[in-house]
């Protein structure tokens, strides 16, 4: 069925789509050079097109080439499916193997490559400027996060990058990940994403011009007019600079479980016996989510003052954060207001979104090609791929 309708493609493409096509008429400018033929995959399989190559004085072109909005010789459909393998399979290998099996397509994994590194620039700048939808009405509750993840990269992209390794060398690069949903609140009275509400941005780039290109997503969401925007985000100095920056007047919240894992060694420092330290954490996390913060800091500043000098710097220094979070750490407010007091949107994305992709075994990325794959995965992701193949590639 497949070659017979390869075929039949074949046939109207070269001796009926010509003569439909005024435009496929030279320009005055132009002329007529040859006859030339080549190999185009489609979703039938290879077939052979024999065009018009056209000279003049910008240079030659194929006409036929420009209406069918072919990639070389791939068409449109099979650049879609081409994309949606190479980033959404854990490999191009794969997807070459994913793309044979189920549309019985035998496309090289470099070519899979090839083709996702020359679209995804175009991609990227798509979901930038795409317009927001300003029909929406006002949005109850906006929420936004934010986090960063680290992706294993060659050494020449590693120059200059301190990391954890012994002698200061890095393996990764950070890269910032953000994310923008709605929503609602279930019949327990729990707040829950509202399905397919959540977009992400991924990027290499410093704070600032991440922070510009989250806003600007956040606005296509309805930032503007929503009654309350809630950031939320771990403890990370970055994240809150960027809020400063970029939303103002945005409910700031402090991830529950990132707050939970200093107490954590908080309570460690203060009690050197594990079960009672445990006890101690177990205590101190139901108080924290009842607004119990400020007893936590005098009860913590009672004990460290009496186990000496040097544990007392140490326990001031954690307690340092807890102050500087206070505001944001008022858990029970924020649960009765109906807010998410955890990270889980964002911290998921940086496993499905990114570590799914980029930071499997033996894996070793050059900046562009992470970027490249992860632009494709967060616009899937994002439910946006379908409306980015409809505006910008030819659906034949």
């Amino acid at each position: 069925m497949q070659k017979d309708a390869a075929a039949l493609v074949e046939q109207f493409l070269n001796h009926e789509l010509p003569h439909l096509l005024a435009s496929d008429r030279h320009r005055p400018d132009e002329r007529m050079h040859s006859m030339r033929e080549r190999q185009v995959v489609t979703l039938f399989g290879p077939i052979r097109l024999r065009r018009a190559y056209y000279v003049g004085p910008r240079g030659g072109r194929y006409p036929l080439d420009e209406h069918l909005g072919l990639h070389h010789r791939y068409t449109p459909a099979v650049v879609q499916l081409m994309c949606w393998a190479g980033a959404m399979d854990p490999s191009f290998a794969q997807a070459g193997e994913v793309l044979h099996r189920l549309a019985a397509l035998d496309i090289p994994e470099r070519q899979i490559q090839r083709v996702v590194n020359a679209q995804a620039p175009g991609a990227a700048q798509w979901m930038r400027q795409r317009p927001a939808d300003k029909s929406a009405p006002p949005i109850p509750i906006l929420n936004i996060q934010a986090d960063m993840t680290g992706i294993p990269m060659r050494p020449e992209e590693l120059e200059g990058i301190r990391g954890k390794q012994p002698d200061g060398s890095a393996k990764t690069r950070q890269i910032k990940l953000g994310c923008v949903f709605t929503q609602s609140i279930d019949a327990k009275g729990e707040p829950q994403r509202d399905p397919s509400s959540c977009t992400y941005l991924g990027s290499f780039e410093d704070v600032a011009d991440f922070g510009q290109g989250l806003h600007a997503e956040a606005c296509k969401r309805g930032y503007a007019t929503a009654r309350t925007v809630v950031f939320l985000g771990d403890g990370a100095e970055w994240i809150w600079n960027l809020v400063a920056d970029r939303f103002r007047g945005a409910v700031q919240i402090v991830d529950f479980f990132h707050a939970c894992e200093h107490l954590h060694q908080l309570c460690e420092t203060l009690e050197p016996n594990p079960a009672h330290a445990k006890g101690l954490f177990d205590a101190w996390r139901r108080r924290l989510k009842q607004n119990g913060l400020p007893r936590i800091l005098a009860e913590a500043t009672v004990r460290g003052a009496s186990l000496g000098p040097a544990r007392a710097r140490d326990i001031a220094g954690q307690l340092a954060y807890f102050r500087t979070h206070a505001a944001r750490m008022t858990y029970r407010t924020f649960r009765r207001k109906g807010y998410f007091i955890g990270s889980g949107a964002i911290e998921g994305a940086c496993r499905h979104v990114v570590a799914q992709r980029t930071k499997l075994s033996g894996m070793r990325w050059s900046i562009p090609g992470a970027d490249h794959v992860l632009a494709f995965r967060c616009l899937i992701q994002s439910n946006l791929f379908d409306d980015y193949c409809k505006s910008t590639l030819k659906a034949s």
